[in-house]
């Protein structure tokens, strides 16, 4: 085969994953409406670095009594009628009510919700996929005219024959022309339905959810000065859930902190209020397999931290978004 086959036949080949991707992809950010489940595009970064503007998040109704702290809820945004919003169980009130927090947020949210509020559970991330959703939230049409011009050339590629037909010396030059021309016309017209299904679903399928934006108010500082001195967490211990996470916790016998921050091979993963003993990790995408560690940092402030001697290794497994993060022995 000549180098220009090759080539030939790798473009297109890789034009064709492209497109299996995007659809495989699509498929798990719609699917799982079909069965009662709610599919969201994030609209703001106030989820970071859990979840990324322009990700989907699938999520599964939950017994309201099964709901516990950590866990990523879809509920009605108290502040605005007929709005979703995607953040984080963050503490739970005596009469019933529970507070949540986005975890870039600074604070939690102001209103608490019931619990009856909640729609369901975080359970599975689909990456970008709704990025067209936060582009037409937004009125960028060139965006949105970029990406159907690429996902078509894309198309066209893909729906090319991967290795080119006969050499032209064993036919007549008309009998070739005429047989390219039968094919040429269903090729294009293919290229251009398999377009318009990925944009309209891409447009279409995954719902705004509004994870709340970026608290406004910044508290001021005290006129008050002591000295304190950031103590690590200490007795880190790890559960496995049933639902495929796990439970972090760890105790803590120092001034009280601005909060903890989860870490998880180093990278922070959330935030925990000063009173929190425990915390939720797990995992929401499609493919993975890795062994992490986890530890614990007391943010006294922003700057005067302490990170935990101790850690906890998880194992995570998922393939097409099935799996589940466990405890590692």
């Amino acid at each position: 085969m000549r180098s220009t086959s090759w080539i030939r036949f790798t473009v297109v080949l890789a034009a064709r994953g492209v497109v299996a991707t995007v659809f495989g992809m699509l498929f798990w950010a719609a699917a799982p409406m079909l069965i009662g489940w709610h599919s969201t595009t994030v609209m703001t970064g106030s989820m970071e670095p859990s979840l990324h503007v322009g990700d989907v998040v699938v999520s599964k109704p939950v017994d309201p009594r099964d709901l516990h702290r950590g866990q990523v809820l879809l509920f009605d945004d108290p502040d605005h009628a007929g709005v979703l919003r995607l953040h984080r169980f963050d503490a739970l009130h005596g009469d019933g009510t529970l507070t949540t927090k986005g975890d870039a947020n600074p604070h939690a949210d102001s209103t608490p919700i019931t619990r009856s509020a909640v729609e369901g559970v975080g359970y599975l991330r689909v990456p970008l996929v709704g990025t067209p959703i936060t582009w037409a939230a937004a009125g960028d049409t060139a965006s949105l005219t970029g990406l159907g011009a690429a996902v078509l050339a894309v198309t066209l590629l893909a729906v090319t024959p991967a290795v080119s037909g006969s050499h032209p010396s064993t036919a007549p030059a008309i009998r070739r022309a005429r047989h390219r021309a039968r094919r040429r016309r269903p090729r294009v017209s293919t290229a251009v339905a398999v377009t318009a299904v990925c944009v309209a679903g891409a447009l279409a399928l995954p719902a705004p959810a509004a994870a709340a934006a970026f608290t406004a108010t910044t508290p001021s500082a005290t006129s008050t000065l002591a000295t304190a001195t950031a103590l690590p967490v200490s007795a880190l211990t790890c559960a496995t859930n049933s639902d495929g996470t796990v439970s972090i916790g760890w105790g803590y016998a120092g001034t009280a902190p601005e909060r903890f921050t989860v870490l998880v091979d180093g990278q922070e993963v959330a935030q925990r209020p000063a009173d929190a003993r425990s915390t939720t990790v797990g995992s929401w995408d499609l493919f993975t397999w890795r062994t992490s560690t986890v530890s614990i940092r007391t943010d006294l402030t922003s700057t005067w931290t302490a990170t935990s001697t101790e850690s906890v290794r998880v194992v995570t497994v998922r393939f097409l978004g099935f799996g589940r993060t466990s405890c590692a022995p």
